[in-house]
């Protein structure tokens, strides 16, 4: 993940003004920027304009997250490599944390093959397999909200 971390600021710059391509960028800066048991307790839900909206389990953990969210927002810019969120906002939501969390049967592309095709060939080239699973899923979410 670490060489993916890498180069996220210059996926981000070279996406320009795509909204789907940071949100996706945001998500994945969350991951790596909150440690297992605050991730397994929370799920990024969307990024609004520079808000970042995260779904929590409980009150509990959504008072614990707010106390942290300066650390948060410093952490998740600076992998960044940009102010790309300025606020944190943490909602209670744990059916959205849950589903969040469950792992796909298999990965699928529910868009158009000519779609799917390029990025599969794609992502081949990409030799970690857990940073090429988080790839076809992060791409396969965006084709669905595309297609949907």
């Amino acid at each position: 993940m670490t060489s993916f971390l890498n180069i996220l600021p210059q996926l981000l710059r070279s996406a320009g003004d795509s909204d789907e391509a940071r949100e996706q960028a945001v998500f994945a800066a969350w991951s790596a920027s909150v440690g297992i048991p605050v991730l397994k307790a929370t799920a990024p839900i969307r990024l609004e304009r520079k808000t970042l909206l995260i779904a929590v389990t409980d009150s509990t953990w959504r008072e614990q997250l707010k106390r942290i969210r300066g650390h948060a927002l410093f952490k998740l810019n600076s992998l960044l490599g940009a102010p790309t969120v300025t606020q944190i906002e943490f909602v209670i939501n744990k059916d959205f944390v849950t589903r969040n969390h469950q792992q796909p049967p298999e990965i699928k592309f529910n868009a158009p093959e000519e779609q799917a095709r390029p990025l599969r060939e794609k992502a081949q080239e990409i030799p970690d397999p857990d940073i090429r699973e988080t790839f076809l899923r992060a791409a396969g979410k965006c084709l669905d909200r595309r297609s949907g």
